[in-house]
């Protein structure tokens, strides 16, 4: 111990040269001493610290999806939702076979060339018109439910829509869901702080939570608002959102159990797919 604390400091880094090559069969007092003689001999450098660089950088700044927040993504060949923001529509990526199955899949008028189908066209603007009228007490519920069953005869001959018809009423009359979205919106207005938008999602250009929904569509916001509780962004809290959003109102809250699957048949028709088969309470 004596002769190696005598030894002179050994250097990590500076060559060694060459040591006795019967160091390599055995390490030895002898050994470190003829090791920290040569490392001696060419001295000790400072220590130096390698810059490995600023590393992998956040989802959220490299663009992908953050924890916390919602994907979207745009169905190939299909034309933009009416309802949905140009520019998060703009920014959206294809959906690929490789896309989470928890991203909201946008785009209508798949089936026709290039994007174009008539037939689904006609339905978006028959469907929005009765939103347009949706919200007035007198005679709304009817044209809702009118659209309702149109989308429904529709939705029986497309595959990506077929899954999602509601197959049992939980109520024998048709729902009121004038009433329901009208409650909502109302009690989601309080709790939002008057913030129009009703659904945020991940824009991966801008890096940030935007607004799914077009603000200037008052049709598509009537449908969307207070529905954060079915569209599964978690903005308005956990599953109790919807009684929240019904004022603790037990008849709002029969509608919510009896037109959920209705809503997320609309919302799908107009071109935004929840993540989900069928949007209920959990």
């Amino acid at each position: 111990m004596r002769e190696f604390l005598l030894a002179r400091r050994l250097c990590y880094r500076a060559a060694v040269g060459n040591a006795p090559h019967r160091c390599a069969a055995a390490l030895s007092v002898g050994c470190l001493l003829a090791l920290s003689a040569a490392a001696g001999a060419a001295g000790c450098a400072s220590t130096e610290y390698v810059n490995e660089g600023p590393g992998q950088p956040t989802p959220r700044a490299s663009g992908s999806l953050p924890p916390g927040s919602v994907g979207a993504c745009k169905q190939p060949f299909t034309k933009r939702p009416p309802i949905v923001s140009e520019e998060l529509w703009a920014h959206a990526k294809p959906c690929t076979p490789r896309t989470p199955p928890s991203y909201i899949r946008l785009g209508y008028a798949k089936d026709g060339s290039a994007g174009a189908d008539p037939e689904a066209e006609q339905l978006v603007e028959k469907v929005l018109a009765a939103l347009a009228e949706g919200t007035k007490p007198d005679g709304g519920n009817n044209q809702v439910t009118s659209a309702i069953r149109a989308v429904r005869s529709y939705a029986a001959r497309k595959d990506e829509l077929r899954a999602r018809i509601a197959r049992d009423s939980a109520s024998d009359q048709a729902c009121d869901v004038t009433y329901l979205l009208n409650t909502m919106s109302a009690a989601r207005g309080k709790l939002s702080g008057g913030d129009a938008c009703t659904a945020e999602v991940f824009d991966p250009e801008t890096r940030a939570d935007a607004c799914l929904f077009d603000a200037k569509r008052p049709e598509g916001l009537w449908l969307s608002s207070g529905w954060s509780c079915m569209t599964f962004t978690g903005e308005l809290g956990n599953e109790a959102s919807c009684h929240q959003l019904c004022g603790y109102d037990d008849y709002c809250a029969r509608q919510v159990y009896c037109a959920a699957g209705d809503v997320n048949l609309l919302l799908c028709a107009l071109g935004v797919c929840l993540p989900e088969p069928s949007a209920g309470i959990k």
